[in-house]
């Protein structure tokens, strides 16, 4: 059967068989996955079963849905897909038997009034909020083949000496939710950011002006990746490339 897996951080919380048409997500005790953090509004997004897939749906939150780093409206979900709702993750795995759509089982409890959401005000969440402008449409975008890139470190030393892009999402400095992990006392944790788009990379600058270069020019705006574009971060040298 169809199920989500609710994480904080790297810890697993739960995990939550989708038995219902519709499973409501949300602060207040009427929801079918209640998550007490006051980051997360009264009812924050819901799944919806719609023929034989799920879609994630926001409700109008204060914070806002991410799907695989991307804010959302209402978008399909793929098995592995990660919702990020406030400071936690649903994991959505698609396997297994579907739910057969009944009415009967859309109903909710009334919500009840509680104390008022808070803006999440994270370095984590500012980022994605900053950076994670890409609205989905109502309804779902027909599948691209994507091309995947990959970053080849010619100069410096990194945990890996390639990374492939396959995420929506790449971060790279110092935290731990970096896909390219800086090392040393003055390495930024968020120098820049890689988001991947219908076959499309983009790298962005973090918070901290001047952290990250891209050919040998300070990064200082969205900037579109191509074939041999070379960044710079903290004595790092990288080249981007796409995979055969």
């Amino acid at each position: 059967m169809a199920k989500v897996i609710l994480k904080y951080e790297a810890a697993v919380l739960k995990e939550i068989p989708l038995q219902k048409a519709t499973m409501t997500i949300g602060r207040t005790p009427g929801n079918d996955l209640v998550i007490d953090n006051l980051a997360v509004s009264g009812l924050h997004a819901r799944l919806v079963l719609e023929e034989d897939h799920f879609l994630v749906e926001d409700m109008n939150s204060l914070n806002g849905t991410f799907l695989n780093g991307q804010r959302i409206r209402k978008s399909q979900l793929s098995d592995g897909d990660e919702i990020l709702i406030g400071k936690h993750t649903l994991i959505f795995r698609g396997e297994g038997a579907i739910p057969k759509a009944d009415s009967t089982m859309d109903r909710t409890q009334p919500i009840k009034q509680m104390d008022a959401t808070v803006v999440l005000d994270t370095k984590k969440r500012r980022e994605f909020l900053a950076k994670a402008t890409s609205i989905a449409t109502e309804g779902v975008s027909q599948s691209v083949q994507e091309k995947i890139g990959t970053l080849t470190v010619l100069d410096g030393k990194t945990d890996q000496n390639e990374y492939i892009l396959t995420g929506k999402l790449c971060v790279i400095g110092k935290s731990d939710m970096a896909t390219v992990k800086l090392k040393g006392w003055f390495a930024p944790k968020v120098a820049a950011i890689i988001n991947r788009h219908e076959g499309k990379y983009t790298i962005s600058p973090s918070d901290k002006a001047g952290a990250a270069k891209i050919n040998a020019q300070t990064l200082t705006a969205p900037h579109d990746l191509h074939e041999g574009d070379t960044i710079e971060v903290s004595g790092i040298k990288m080249q981007f490339f796409f995979r055969e």
